[in-house]
């Protein structure tokens, strides 16, 4: 019977250390892992066979030059403010910081929010106005069933139909050969309320 009862307090405590907000520092980045994952998914929200599906195109993009993608989904951020938090967050990452070529796409499940992060080489092709139409077009349908997984992979193959043949698809391959450890410079993010 102790034996039961401390097992289920250890067990309690466990989910309770898991079920925490997630600070910045506590996302992990796949990329230092595997050059090809670029979906941070901890919490399971979107499925293996989405996350496989982002990290193909991501790579696409990533490979042929056109943009460093980053993209994670988690249940609940420490603080609450996901604003201030994807800034940090895809800061850190560094993505995009070189050629200020990212984009960073945070959702945030208990908020009921996603965010697109763009860096200024990015937002002459892919302005707020775009990105708000395909959150608001392709991805908030699914979301607001509770399907993030079609959600996701929608808005992220939307945003590669944007990106190919655009002023930034000169069909060039980086092979991974930049320094992505500066801050990203200039952020343009905004919010669409999911529903």
């Amino acid at each position: 019977m102790r034996r039961l009862l401390l097992i289920t307090i250890f067990a309690i405590f466990t989910l309770g250390a898991l079920a925490r907000p997630y600070r910045v520092e506590d996302i992990p980045n796949v990329q230092i892992e595997n050059r090809y994952c670029f979906t941070s998914n901890p919490d399971g929200i979107l499925s293996r066979e989405a996350v496989a599906r982002i990290d193909s195109i991501c790579y696409d993009l990533r490979h042929r030059g056109i943009a460093q993608t980053a993209v994670v989904a988690v249940k609940e951020i420490r603080g609450g403010d996901v604003f201030e938090f994807a800034y940090e967050l895809f800061s850190s990452w560094g993505v995009g910081s070189k050629s200020d070529s990212g984009i960073g796409i945070l959702l945030v499940e208990q908020e009921r929010e996603i965010r697109f992060v763009t860096g200024y080489g990015i937002e002459g092709v892919l302005p707020d106005a775009i990105c708000k139409r395909i959150q608001m077009q392709y991805m908030l349908p699914y979301f607001r069933e509770g399907d993030y997984s079609s959600g996701m992979v929608v808005g992220v193959e939307a945003i590669r139909a944007v990106l190919n043949g655009s002023e930034l698809d000169a069909g060039g391959n980086d092979d991974y050969q930049e320094d992505d450890t500066e801050a990203i410079i200039g952020i343009f993010v905004f919010i669409v309320y999911i529903n």
